[in-house]
């Protein structure tokens, strides 16, 4: 009777540690994977900002443009003007003034990035080695 006890009490005992392995290992899935989607609803809001901020300054250089068409001939020469997206950018727009041609349309950077070179990277340039 006793080894019949003892059997049982191993074979229920193995059985639940597999549970619990399991379930700690769909508790860390999950953890994984509610992390992930945070991580994207982030991502996902900055780009929103990001489109909804030039989309702001594109709606304001359209204003500008139909009103320098409204207006007729005005000058000469090139207009230009910039309207800011972020801090880090602009949408720099230059037009003719006597045929109200589009020059350019573009997005600048006003932030100069720097490339960190510190680490020693191969170049690809062999040494010769001397024997």
């Amino acid at each position: 009777m006793e080894q019949n006890r003892s059997r049982t009490f191993i074979n229920i005992g193995i059985s639940s540690i597999i549970f619990i392995f399991i379930v700690l290992c769909l508790s860390v899935f999950a953890l994984l994977s509610v992390n992930s989607a945070r991580q994207s609803y982030a991502s996902v809001q900055r780009n929103a900002e990001a489109v909804t901020a030039y989309y702001q300054a594109d709606s304001k250089a359209q204003k500008w443009l139909h009103s320098l068409k409204q207006e007729g001939a005005v000058s000469e020469g090139i207009l230009q003007q910039e309207f800011p997206i972020s801090d880090s950018q602009t949408l720099s727009v230059a037009v003719d003034g006597e045929t109200f041609e589009l020059l350019s349309y573009q997005v600048i950077n006003n932030e100069v990035l720097e490339i960190d070179d510190s680490l020693p990277v191969w170049q690809g340039e062999m040494e010769a080695v001397n024997p």
